[in-house]
């Protein structure tokens, strides 16, 4: 079984308006990447909610393997949505993907990472990668949990997880594109959209 945790607590302050609800595919990118995770079977769906609570919030599928985690310390960054995220994952999940909500996917590229590990049982850590540069998003284990608990800004967050565990992470391969998008700005958006 694979959780899934989606970061959507940022306030998207280079976008200049909430990523969260940009156009993806003629839904909001938060209800586009809900919809991917869920396709591709991942159970739950933890969405971690912070800046722009109340909007983002009415933009969420409500479906009965979704569920909603508050950071009220949004403001701290990133790691403190990962570990606000993996806090509420079930303890008997196999593995669980951490996806970013300006950084899209699709059920396919989950279901490859997945296939990847069931290749290599030895791997603790999968990430994707397209013409030669690393992607996302990366898929861990579930031994590594609780390292995702306590992930820090000040250690790094998710690089220093994978340093770690470098000796036992795979890279897979993907035709797709969009494991390397990020829409971090209205041109980055622009651009994501015509290549897709």
């Amino acid at each position: 079984m694979i959780a899934a945790i989606l970061l959507a607590a940022g306030e998207s302050s280079r976008m200049g308006r909430p990523k969260q609800l940009l156009d993806w595919r003629g839904q909001a990118l938060i209800a586009a990447q809900v919809e991917a995770l869920l396709a591709a079977r991942c159970r739950p769906v933890v969405v971690v909610l912070g800046a722009h609570d109340r909007e983002v919030r009415a933009a969420i599928p409500s479906r009965p393997d979704v569920q909603i985690a508050t950071n009220r310390n949004w403001r701290e960054g990133r790691a403190s949505s990962i570990r606000t995220g993996a806090r509420a994952v079930p303890p008997t999940i196999d593995a669980v993907v951490v996806v970013s909500v300006d950084q899209p996917t699709d059920a396919a590229v989950i279901e490859t990472l997945e296939s990847a590990f069931d290749r290599s049982p030895d791997a603790r850590i999968a990430v994707p990668r397209h013409d030669g540069r690393n992607g996302h998003p990366p898929i861990f284990r579930a031994e590594l949990l609780p390292q995702l608990q306590s992930v820090t800004e000040r250690q790094e967050g998710l690089r220093a997880l994978r340093r770690r565990h470098a000796e036992r992470t795979i890279f897979v391969e993907m035709d797709n594109p969009i494991v390397t998008l990020n829409l971090n700005t209205p041109d980055a958006y622009r651009r994501a959209r015509a290549l897709l």
